[in-house]
């Protein structure tokens, strides 16, 4: 729902413009830990299929990040779709990348998806956004080399936090 006053659909403050970049999508992926976090990956297309996520993404990216990081490694996904099917979930068995259970539709559980938000802001932030896929593209990846890995740190210290709020509302609406 949108709240404005009556008359004042079309002054400036109330429009938003948005690129749709002519129909086209990036997807990026990246991993985050305490301390640490991978280089931002950035595939053009804009989605993944399931086949695409296990070669793409699991087997050349997760496996090696989880083998580095040790046996208290856990992997945390976003539960889009094509991360809860079986060839999926057979990989991630085979390769024995432990898994982390988590309800869906609760993406104020995951950090990654604050940092996708703090990276998203500065993007906003811009004085001059980018214009075309590419110009995003390159934007992306420098405003992944300058987000601060303590905001990082910051937001993976607030899921316990998190999720005792979670608890605490029964699921419901909470603020953090």
């Amino acid at each position: 729902m949108i709240w404005r006053e009556p008359g004042t659909r079309y002054r400036a403050p109330n429009i938003v413009k948005r690129d749709h970049y002519r129909g086209g999508g990036l997807l990026v992926w990246a991993e985050v830990a305490t301390n640490y976090r991978t280089d931002l990956y950035v595939f053009a297309g804009g989605c993944v299929t399931a086949v695409g996520y296990r070669d793409e993404i699991l087997h050349p990216l997760v496996r090696p990040f989880i083998a580095a990081m040790g046996t208290n490694a856990i992997f945390m996904d976003d539960n889009a779709r094509p991360h809860r099917v079986r060839l999926v979930r057979s990989y991630l068995e085979s390769a024995t990348i432990p898994q982390m259970a988590w309800p869906a539709r609760s993406p104020g559980l995951n950090p990654i998806e604050h940092v996708w938000d703090m990276l998203g802001k500065r993007i906003a932030g811009l004085s001059a956004p980018p214009g075309t896929l590419h110009e995003l593209q390159q934007t992306l990846l420098q405003e992944w080399a300058l987000l601060p890995q303590q905001a990082i740190d910051d937001i993976i210290a607030s899921i316990p936090r998190r999720c005792q709020a979670c608890i605490s509302a029964r699921g419901y609406h909470t603020r953090y």
